[in-house]
């Protein structure tokens, strides 16, 4: 599971007939409606014989092993985000002054508590994580990222490590500081287009 950083969502430009890649969403032909944009999908995908990728596509070589479908058009164009994983997300939210503790910032623990019957033969790995939602006005958001930016001491990293044949993966040395970057671009980006900033 994982927690996206986006741009809060806006009445969409169009829809449109795609693979998936926002590039090639892009380029596609336009739609008013989303029934009509199901409509022409249906279609190309009942097409007899073998389609090409589409314009744009980032994966040409598999894009036409699948189907197509109606997306949305972001009247803004291809929107950044930023996704964590649900462990690495407690980190960040607690960082931004949005602890999972936090009612307010949509915290749903996944682990409240261990199960209260644990099968003997069973391995029981405690590790936080977060369901979290939210939406906050970029300004806001922006100056949390700053804030913790300034605060938050360089982060070690954790090593991977295994516990029997279950692997628990690691997190990169500075990895905190560099979604930090990340959601301060992503910050910048909606500022200048009069955008929220969400994640879910």
């Amino acid at each position: 599971m994982s927690v996206t950083f986006t741009a809060g969502l806006r009445p969409p430009a169009g829809f449109a007939v795609g693979c998936g890649c926002p590039e090639a969403t892009l380029r596609a032909l336009r739609f008013g409606d989303y029934r009509d944009a199901q409509d022409a999908a249906a279609r190309a995908n009942a097409a007899p014989g073998t389609r090409g990728p589409l314009p744009g596509c980032a994966m040409p070589a598999v894009c036409p092993e699948y189907p197509l479908h109606a997306e949305e058009v972001d009247p803004d164009g291809i929107v950044p985000y930023v996704n964590v994983s649900s462990v690495n997300a407690v980190g960040i939210l607690e960082a931004l002054g949005l602890a999972p503790a936090s009612e307010a910032a949509g915290y749903e623990a996944l682990e409240p508590d261990l199960p209260a019957q644990v099968p003997a033969d069973a391995v029981v790995i405690p590790i936080a994580s977060a369901d979290a939602y939210g939406q906050l006005p970029t300004a806001d958001f922006h100056a949390r990222v700053v804030t913790a930016l300034g605060l938050a001491p360089e982060d070690p990293g954790v090593p991977a490590y295994r516990l029997g044949r279950t692997l628990v993966g690691g997190r990169a040395a500075g990895y905190l500081q560099q979604r930090l970057r990340d959601l301060h671009e992503l910050s910048a980006w909606c500022a200048t287009r009069g955008r929220d900033v969400a994640w879910h």
